[in-house]
């Protein structure tokens, strides 16, 4: 039988690492709120810059379990892989994105109270992200299911 459990672990570390981007980001927010470590802020995007782009790692070995899954179960899970796939494709390419948009947002939160116009969207966009994440893990339930084979009629 076919193991999509490597699947799994590689899509928990990347949402986990997503959480922590998020925390990073909520860090930066708060300290661009002071008027005194607003100088801390950007580095905490830099950090969240980090962990997004080891998401991205963490979602191209999911990616390659994929791969390695959908070849032993062959057809019958086949359009189960292609959702699943397409879903991972996805995040990789949205998670690209706000890797450079963190980068990006370190500048405007050196400016104090001004840098949260740029902050929060880009957190907010990392939590629509890790519902994405949330939706290959759903994607990993259908994968067990339909690689188990019926027993054989008597």
């Amino acid at each position: 039988m076919c193991d999509p459990t490597p699947i799994r672990n590689w899509l928990i570390a990347a949402f986990v690492t997503l959480i922590v981007a998020v925390a990073a980001i909520g860090a930066a927010i708060g300290f661009n709120l002071s008027l005194y470590y607003t100088y801390v802020a950007p580095g905490w995007m830099l950090v969240a810059a980090i962990l997004v782009g080891v998401s991205i790692l963490l979602i191209g070995q999911a990616a390659s379990a994929l791969d390695v899954f959908c070849k032993c179960a062959g057809e019958s899970c086949a359009g189960v892989c292609n959702n699943m796939r397409n879903t991972l494709n996805a995040s990789r390419v949205v998670l690209g994105i706000l890797a450079a948009t963190c980068v990006a947002g370190a500048i405007p939160a050196l400016i104090p109270i001004v840098g949260q116009f740029a902050l929060w969207p880009i957190a907010g966009s990392l939590l629509v992200q890790i519902a994405l994440i949330i939706t290959a893990i759903v994607f990993y339930n259908q994968l067990t299911t339909c690689a188990v084979r019926p027993p054989a009629p008597r």
